[in-house]
C-alpha cells in the first residue's frame, strides 16, 4: 500500500510536466526541455517508494517497489537502471553484480542513449573489481551526461585504481575547469595532486639509488631502494633498484623476496629503470631482451 508521504509527492512529478497530449509529455530537467513518455501516476508512486527504501539500504524493498513501478510502466530504462542497482547492492544470495546484469541490459535494450543504466552498470562492475569494464561504462555515462559530477568521479576513481593516476588527475581538473565542483569533487582533486606530488618525491628519491648504482655504492642503492619500495609497494622504479642491488650483491635471497614484493605498479617504470631491466634480464637470462 502506498504511503501517504509518498502519495503527497506526486504533485511535484506533475509540476515538471509541461504539457500532455497523444501519448507524451514534455518535461524540464536541469533547465533542458525533454519530450518524453507519459508515465501513469501510479508507475511514479512505487518507483518514489523504491528511491525513498534505497536510500535507507532496504535494498529487498525497494526491489519490490521497482518492480511494482515496472508493472506499471514496463517501457522504462529508468527502472531497470534502479532494479539493477539495488539487485546489485543486495547481499543476499540472489543478489550482487551477477544478478544485475540482466536488469541492465533489459534497460540498455529499451533505451541504449540513456544515461543511467551505463553509469549504474559501470558502478555495479567496478564492485566487482572488473575495472576495465567498468570504465568501458563509466565513459559511456559521461559521454550521454557530460555534466554529472559522480558520473566523472567514477571514471578518475577507475583510472586511477588502474594505475593511470595522472590520467585520473587530468581528468578532475578538465571537468573542475567547465563544471562548478562539490566540495566532494574538489576533495577528490586534492588527494589525485597529492599523490601525483608523492609519486614525484619518490620518484626522485628512486633515481638517487640509481645514481649510487653507477657510484659503486650499491649495498647504499639497495637500502635506499628498499626503504622506497616498503614505503610505496606499487613503486616499479624502487623494485627494479632493489633487484638490480640484489643482483649485483650476489643475495638470492635478497633477489627472491624483491621480486615478489611488487604489488600492481601505480606508473610505468622510467626510462632509467628500464634500461637498469634491460641488463638485468640480459645478465641473469643470458639473452639481449628488447622492450
Amino acid at each position: 500500500m502506498i504511503r501517504l508521504g509518498l502519495v503527497a509527492l506526486l504533485p511535484l512529478c506533475a509540476l515538471v510536466a509541461c504539457a500532455e497530449g497523444s501519448g507524451g509529455v514534455t518535461r524540464m530537467a536541469d533547465g533542458v526541455r525533454y519530450e518524453g513518455r507519459f508515465v501513469n501516476p501510479e508507475a511514479y508512486a512505487a518507483y518514489l517508494l523504491g528511491v525513498e527504501r534505497e536510500a535507507r539500504g532496504e535494498f529487498q524493498s525497494a526491489l519490490s517497489a521497482y518492480q511494482e513501478a515496472h508493472a506499471e510502466d514496463p517501457d522504462s530504462p529508468e527502472v531497470w537502471a534502479r532494479i539493477g542497482a539495488v539487485r546489485c547492492a543486495a547481499t543476499t544470495a540472489e543478489g550482487g553484480p551477477a544478478a544485475a546484469r540482466t536488469a541492465f541490459e533489459r534497460g540498455l535494450e529499451r533505451d541504449p542513449e540513456y544515461f543511467g543504466n551505463y553509469y549504474e552498470r559501470a558502478r555495479c562492475t567496478e564492485r566487482a573489481r572488473d575495472l576495465t569494464a567498468a570504465l568501458k561504462d563509466g565513459l559511456a555515462a559521461v559521454a550521454r551526461r557530460p555534466s554529472d559530477e559522480p558520473a566523472n568521479l567514477l571514471v578518475a576513481r577507475l583510472l586511477q585504481a588502474l594505475g593511470r593516476g595522472a590520467e585520473g588527475r587530468a581528468w578532475l581538473e578538465g571537468f573542475q575547469s567547465y563544471q562548478a565542483a562539490s566540495p566532494t569533487f574538489d576533495r577528490a582533486l586534492d588527494v589525485a595532486r597529492h599523490a601525483a606530488a608523492t609519486r614525484k618525491a619518490l620518484s626522485a628519491q628512486v633515481t638517487g639509488a640509481f645514481d649510487q648504482l653507477r657510484a659503486g655504492s650499491v649495498e647504499q642503492a639497495r637500502i635506499q631502494a628498499q626503504t622506497e619500495l616498503d614505503a610505496d609497494p606499487t613503486n616499479s622504479d624502487a623494485w627494479i633498484a632493489a633487484l638490480v642491488a640484489c643482483d649485483a650483491l650476489r643475495d638470492e635471497a635478497c633477489f627472491e623476496r624483491v621480486l615478489g614484493s611488487l604489488k600492481s605498479p601505480s606508473l610505468s617504470p622510467s626510462p632509467i629503470a628500464l634500461s637498469y631491466l634491460r641488463e638485468l634480464l640480459a645478465r641473469r637470462a643470458g639473452a639481449t631482451v628488447a622492450f
